[in-house]
């Protein structure tokens, strides 16, 4: 018999060693053997059975970085990879012996058994063959702490339940909570209560009680994705004891490390508050707070502007709030559920001059009239696929808001809900939507999905950043005018107020117009002021129209005609602006917007992606992930090395596609949508394989159905609808504030964070939609 056969055989009679069976399986598994293989394999035995004194050290022998640890009374330096394989290989030796030395001198890291293996680095450098590697930051870093943490690597001990002993390792530290590094040969459980000895500091540090244990719960548990040789434990601490409060003081104290720290964290906590509020500025996801079932405030951006404006009748009036109709609302909030979420499905419809709105969302339908939405709906360019996410409001946010009740000019105290509406689909998807057959039901069973044309609803919104986005001041001035619709048809009104380029009107009577349409204004009074300027036919566009098509907003066509009406308006208000009352335009104070980023961040679920440019081409650098991470988070989080996630699945052959051409500095810019379909073929946890394609690279829909089950044969596979658009303006108001704050503590720093936020250029955001793509396409979750 070969070493390996007999090594083989005594590693499978380990668990009987030393019983009273030992013999006879011992007989039964050498049976028809050479009587020398016996004694050969109870050698083996008794030598990785026999305890063992000899220390390890693993420094310069590991791909790993080695730490210094006191395990049975023994000092070794040992890497992750040795740390797991200790814990796994005493339970199956019975302690420290001389084959848990063997195991840990031979880890598939080491660098003589990697040698020795002479195969390719193919499978051990997978994840960087997929490239574009990015740094991840932690949206919400500083969110929910209330107080600082010490990062510090210090050796405790772990009771876990049944009394399993674990030696783990902080990785930081506050007087609340921890977080352990520990091999994940050991089972952890959420809730778990644990009881933790801080050997190492007990060692080194004179503090009364430290050497007694102190009572944690495990809160969450997160995988390393570099290492699946440990774990990280999240937990809480459950006595009311000053022990650990006076070891941190003590700690960053004596080393004189107090002001560093502090500063530390406010450094990082700038940081990761700057990429906060730019992403908060170039969502394209809709932020909208509920007081009970009625809207009360909606959060507009730059990007988002597409949902907001989508939502938008003939006369520009707003029909975002006839969505969300009081029975509809009370479907989403759910008593107790502190998250729900729904898909709702819309189209528009033009009769007799006026746009209906239809939406529906899909408990509120049988599958029959369903299919009859989706044959009716997505055959128009107005066709439109939303994820509306409802999150209650904690007393906390409720509170935080409410502090800013007078400049909302609303009861702030009353809102409940925070509600998240992101479009997840348009037209371009329609095909998907028509692949069931037309149920045989009349079309007018629809109407019961039609909003009405004036909800009574009339929410505040306003832009989320203090930055002035008028054009110029308007003024309240009153004048009689005649506006003409056609040339017989006239309405009398009065002039509410001014600017150089644009005017509100009240009309004595309704008129018919549509947003975007053209009218004349006869100023009668004004045209006595200049006898040499014609005011008697001004032509203006209509911006917004009032539900009674009385109070309408105008803007002034800009051509060579009316260039002397605008310089007339101009100097009008220059001589007169001393008598004349500017109406000002609601800018959200600096407190305000950090309130409401605060409670922000935590509901929008989306991953963003900042780019920069180097040199001629554009290149992620940034990802922001939230913890738990969301499954396609993983995946990329696995793919990357050395602490950073890999995007080579969704970059990698697209630079022109995704990066370049969605980014190309223009003024308005309009974000570009694509679908990316990412299958993932795994063989146990590892990732064996990854190929993605985007929704335009399958020839038809049959091509990509049979991808995505194919995928599902072999692992996993994702959606992702990616949202990309250039970055013309990074810095915040509250990214500013951020960095004069900074310039107290570096000025150095104070300039590199705002050169790096400066660096951004392009923006791209991440929703995973894999279940709405499924529904769509009929294919069944495995």
């Amino acid at each position: 018999m070969q070493q390996p056969e007999i090594l083989s055989l005594a590693e499978r009679l380990i668990p009987a060693y030393k019983t009273a069976d030992f013999e006879f399986l011992l007989g039964q598994m050498t049976e028809g053997q050479a009587a020398s293989v016996k004694i050969l394999v109870k050698m083996e035995l008794g030598r990785i059975m026999t305890p063992c004194s000899k220390p390890i050290d693993l420094r310069g022998k590991v791909k790993g970085e080695c730490r210094e640890y006191q395990l049975n009374g023994l000092t070794h330096w040992l890497d992750d990879v040795a740390f797991n394989a200790y814990h796994k290989n005493t339970q199956k030796f019975g302690g420290y012996t001389e084959g848990v030395w063997d195991a840990l001198c031979n880890t598939h890291n080491n660098f003589r058994v990697m040698q020795k293996r002479s195969q390719s680095s193919e499978g051990n450098d997978q994840s960087s063959s997929y490239g574009v590697e990015v740094e991840a930051i932690t949206i919400g870093h500083d969110l929910k702490r209330k107080e600082n943490r010490l990062k510090v690597a210090a050796q405790v001990e772990l009771l876990l339940p049944k009394n399993k002993l674990v030696h783990a390792v902080i990785v930081d530290l506050s007087p609340s909570g921890a977080k352990f590094k520990v091999p994940s040969a050991m089972k952890y459980q959420p809730s778990d209560i644990i009881a933790v000895k801080f050997t190492e500091f007990n060692n080194t540090l004179e503090i009364e009680g430290l050497n007694n244990s102190i009572s944690y719960r495990v809160v969450a548990i997160d995988d390393s994705y570099e290492n699946d040789a440990i774990k990280y434990l999240r937990v809480i601490n459950l006595d009311s004891t000053e022990v650990i409060k006076e070891v941190i003081e003590h700690v960053t104290e004596v080393e004189g490390k107090k002001t560093r720290q502090d500063n530390k964290n406010k450094i990082i906590s700038a940081r990761v508050r700057s990429f906060e509020h730019t992403f908060l500025k170039h969502t394209c996801s809709l932020p909208i707070f509920f007081s009970g079932s009625s809207m009360k405030l909606v959060l507009t951006t730059e990007n988002n502007k597409r949902i907001w404006q989508y939502w938008t009748d003939e006369r520009n009036q707003q029909a975002l709030n006839s969505l969300f109709q009081p029975q509809r609302v009370s479907q989403l909030i759910v008593p107790g559920a502190s998250e729900t979420s729904n898909t709702i499905y819309s189209f528009t419809h033009e009769h007799q001059s006026k746009r209906l709105f239809f939406s529906m969302m899909a408990p509120e339908a049988s599958q029959e009239l369903r299919n009859l939405f989706f044959h009716i709906g997505a055959r128009r360019s107005s066709w439109r696929v939303f994820k509306l996410t409802v999150f209650e409001l904690s007393n906390d946010e409720r509170q935080a808001i409410s502090e800013h009740s007078h400049e909302l000019e609303l009861d702030a105290d009353t809102l409940t809900h925070c509600a998240v509406l992101q479009e997840i689909a348009d037209s371009d998807c329609s095909a998907d939507y028509l692949l069931s057959d037309k149920p045989n039901l009349a079309n007018s069973q629809l109407n019961r999905f039609r909003h009405d044309r004036n909800p009574e609803q009339d929410p505040t919104y306003f832009y989320f950043d203090s930055k002035a986005l008028r054009r110029e001041t308007r003024y309240s001035f009153q004048s009689p005018l005649r506006l003409s619709e056609t040339e017989t048809l006239h309405h009398e009104g009065t002039l509410v107020d001014i600017s150089n380029h644009g005017a509100n009107i009240v009309l004595q009577t309704p008129c018919k117009l549509r947003a975007g349409s053209l009218c004349t204004i006869n100023f009668s009074e004004l045209n006595n002021l200049d006898k040499k300027l014609s005011l008697q036919s001004v032509c203006y566009q209509i911006i917004k129209i009032s539900p009674g098509g009385q109070k309408i907003q105008l803007a002034i066509v800009e051509n060579e005609q009316t260039e002397p009406v605008i310089n007339f308006f101009e100097t009008l208000i220059k001589h007169n602006k001393e008598k004349l009352n500017a109406i000002e335009e609601f800018l959200p104070s600096d407190n305000l917007i950090e309130g409401l980023h605060h409670i922000l961040i935590s509901k929008i679920s989306n991953s963003p992606i900042f780019v920069e440019k180097r040199g001629k081409s554009l290149r992620p650098r940034i990802i922001g992930v939230k913890a738990p991470f969301k499954s396609y988070v993983e995946v990329l989080a696995q793919l990357g090395e050395e602490q950073k996630f890999s995007l080579g699945p969704i970059y990698k052959g697209r630079a022109n596609s995704l990066l370049a051409q969605p980014m190309k500095p223009v003024s308005n810019p309009n974000p570009q949508f694509n679908e990316l379909y990412i299958t993932i073929a795994r063989f146990g946890n590892r990732i064996q394989n990854v190929e993605s394609k985007l929704r335009e690279d399958f020839s038809n829909t049959k091509e990509r159905v049979e991808f995505i089950k194919h995928a599902q044969t072999t692992g996993d596979v994702y959606v992702i609808r990616i949202n990309s658009l250039p970055v013309l303006d990074p810095i915040t108001t509250l990214t500013r504030k951020n960095i004069s704050e900074l310039v107290q503590i570096n000025l150095s720093t104070a300039r590199n964070l705002e050169k790096e936020i400066q660096s951004i250029v392009g923006f791209a955001e991440l929703t995973d939609i894999t279940e709405e793509v499924l529904l769509r396409l009929g294919i069944s979750h495995q």
